[in-house]
């Protein structure tokens, strides 16, 4: 992650002089679903947790949760939601990369989404998907994904992990940012990890790798109770504990998860224990956590760039099965977020692969949206049920 982090600090300053030529504003492009799509920002505090990753031992565990959802409000003459709320958001995560303030930006790209739209009376219930980006990223880092899905008809969380996504933001407008002590003490683990990998020489190096990585395990546990607390507050909103637009509208019999590097990586681990998911997507993430030596049991897809050095597959328990592998040729790991669009400059200096932002997020959202409509709706999906050959960018594995 250090070296990434050097890397990718030197391309963004090389970009950042050729901006003005290379860059215009890349809006989000519009999801293919009948909806129109809202959002809102909801905030929950777990009297069960303190004084995770804080100074402050008796600080309640408050996490930032960002939703999508169909609506079929009226929205002429409104706009919709910019990416970041302000370009401070976006000057903080360039100051804690290290970077020129290239992500002001984003506080100039409009979404496609309309902040405390109305739900939408189409149906009477919408499953529901729960999400969680990489570590150290924005909780709407795939909102390319978040919009597809509440088009199609779901309701969407996506979960700011406080303290470790870069900001977590809150519906009062607090900003709760990472804590880079915890980022380089997570850093410092996975690189001990790594060497202590190539040392050893060990049969099987994945799964010593990933055994080895104290700091990755730790988090992932606490990501996972993080999901499993916001899938309390879910069942409330259902029920009208929690007042909202959502009472009585959420179909928590059907719930999914997903997620993105860390956040894939956790979208398995709480499929070990949370038995209210019915299906998990992991889209590119290293499966740390207990996932290595326990096979999960609900069906799951990964999501992954053809040609990775370790496979996805190889951190799973060779006794799993029940799973669909989705090898995209010309991604890398960064092409499995919204940067891909949004910077699209960067791909000359190598930060993404050769496929292009929107073309690999067209197959991402396909087969994301075909494999929750199977195992949420029930829905018949040839893209999954019978493997069809749709792109020829992709290469397809069941196990």
């Amino acid at each position: 992650m250090k070296v990434f982090l050097k890397a990718f600090f030197i391309m963004v300053l090389l970009a950042s002089l050729t901006f003005p030529v290379l860059a215009r504003n890349f809006d989000l492009p519009q999801p293919s679903g009948p909806n129109s799509v809202g959002t809102m920002r909801l905030g929950f505090v777990d009297p069960s947790r303190k004084g995770i990753f804080t100074s402050n031992p008796d600080e309640y565990r408050e996490i930032a949760v960002q939703v999508w959802y169909p609506t079929t409000d009226d929205l002429q003459g409104k706009e919709p939601l910019f990416y970041i709320p302000d370009r401070t958001v976006g000057k903080y995560i360039a100051k804690r990369l290290g970077m020129p303030n290239v992500f002001g930006k984003l506080a100039a790209v409009r979404t496609n989404s309309y902040l405390d739209a109305g739900l939408s009376a189409g149906t009477d219930k919408y499953p529901v998907v729960v999400f969680s980006a990489g570590y150290g990223n924005i909780g709407n880092a795939n909102t390319v994904q978040m919009e597809e899905l509440a088009s199609h008809g779901y309701v969407v969380f996506s979960i700011s992990h406080t303290y470790e996504d870069v900001a977590s933001i809150f519906p009062d407008g607090r900003i709760a940012y990472f804590d880079p002590k915890q980022m380089k003490v997570f850093t410092d683990d996975l690189l001990r990890a790594a060497k202590e990998t190539k040392a050893k020489k060990p049969e099987n190096p994945v799964k010593y790798g990933i055994e080895q990585s104290k700091m990755a395990y730790q988090s992932v546990h606490i990501w996972s109770d993080d999901t499993s607390f916001v899938v309390d507050q879910i069942e409330k909103l259902a029920s009208g504990e929690i007042k909202s637009i959502f009472e009585g509208r959420l179909d928590v019999a059907n719930m999914g998860v997903f997620g993105h590097s860390f956040g894939g990586a956790t979208a398995g681990q709480v499929c070990i224990t949370d038995f209210r998911f019915k299906a998990f997507i992991n889209l590119d993430g290293s499966p740390f956590g207990d996932i290595i030596n326990n096979p999960v049991k609900q069906p799951f897809m990964l999501i992954t760039a053809d040609g990775r050095e370790i496979p996805l597959t190889a951190g799973y328990s060779p006794e799993q099965t029940n799973y669909l592998v989705v090898y995209i040729k010309g991604a890398t790991h960064s092409d499995f977020m919204d940067f891909s669009i949004l910077f699209p400059v960067f791909r000359y200096i190598g930060m993404f692969g050769k496929i292009g932002g929107e073309r690999n997020s067209q197959i991402v959202n396909d087969y994301v949206t075909a494999f929750f409509n199977k195992y949420l709706k029930g829905k018949e999906e040839p893209l999954i049920d019978q493997m069809i050959f749709k792109y020829p960018e992709v290469r397809l594995e069941a196990k």
